[in-house]
């Protein structure tokens, strides 16, 4: 009977430590966990509570942050290079001069984040995502100056969120002179973003949704637009000089500023 006792009460306790080392991590937590992390062995966060938190200036050393939930939390300048996000929420999370370089942010959700964009922006202080996995991934907000050369956005969301009740510019994505040079955007949405002065050289654009989006100063030399939508599409001062698949995209009759835009005469 008392070693029955014993079992059920091993295993409670059991049960509650492993739950609050899955999910409840406290700051002092992280902190901990990370200092003594070691690249080779890194530190698994999936699932994990994360909201709100000042998680500024750390290095994540290649966690594992599968669904993990950082709704709101403060990452500026915290180094999440290499670390698998995988359907990891970022609503509203702080991600000035955040590196996510080489992450696998599949499936995620970065809506409406705090990333300094404004006019008059410093670009170092924008996130930066190059080489990163952002397959199916929903983003909508201000990414100005951010870097996603030769990132994987196949499939990714970037088009408006929410209704009409609610600010314009507010519920749009706003990349202005954004680096998607070498990216692939196959099938993305991107319709009704601002994507003014973008570097889209040699990017894979392939399907890609841009309705009514503003492409005013964007440079799309050498990407591959065949099959793009780009009705209401804004083409002032666009590069389309080595662009290919003008004559394969969809909509162009209802481009704006279509004979503004460079193109191979």
């Amino acid at each position: 009977m008392r070693r029955t006792w014993f079992f059920s009460i091993s295993l409670f306790i059991g049960a509650f430590a492993c739950n609050v080392s899955a999910a409840d991590w406290s700051l002092r937590d992280v902190v901990t966990a990370l200092f003594k992390a070691d690249r080779r062995t890194p530190i698994d966060f999936s699932n994990a509570e994360l909201k709100f938190l000042d998680l500024s200036g750390l290095d994540f050393k290649r966690a594992r942050l599968t669904g993990a939930n950082l709704h709101g939390s403060d990452l500026t300048g915290a180094i999440l290079s290499n670390c698998d996000l995988q359907n990891a929420i970022l609503d509203r999370a702080t991600l000035v001069g955040v590196d996510f370089s080489s992450s696998n942010l599949e499936g995620a959700l970065i809506r409406l984040p705090f990333s300094a964009g404004s006019p008059g922006f410093d670009s170092s202080a924008s996130p930066k995502f190059p080489g990163a996995n952002l397959r199916q991934a929903r983003l909508v907000g201000r990414f100005d100056g951010g870097n996603f050369r030769g990132a994987k956005l196949d499939g990714a969301n970037l088009g408006p969120y929410g209704d009409w009740t609610q600010n314009t510019l507010a519920r749009r994505s706003v990349i202005v002179s954004g680096d998607f040079s070498g990216a692939s955007l196959v099938n993305a949405n991107l319709s009704e973003a601002i994507l003014t002065f973008v570097n889209f050289k040699d990017a894979d654009l392939r399907g890609v949704n841009l309705t009514n989006a503003n492409l005013v100063g964007a440079d799309f030399s050498g990407a591959n637009l065949a099959n793009a939508n780009v009705n209401g599409a804004d083409f002032e001062g666009t590069n389309l000089t080595t662009a290919n698949g003008l004559d394969q995209l969809v909509g162009r009759e209802r481009a704006i500023n279509w004979p503004s835009a460079r193109r191979k005469r």
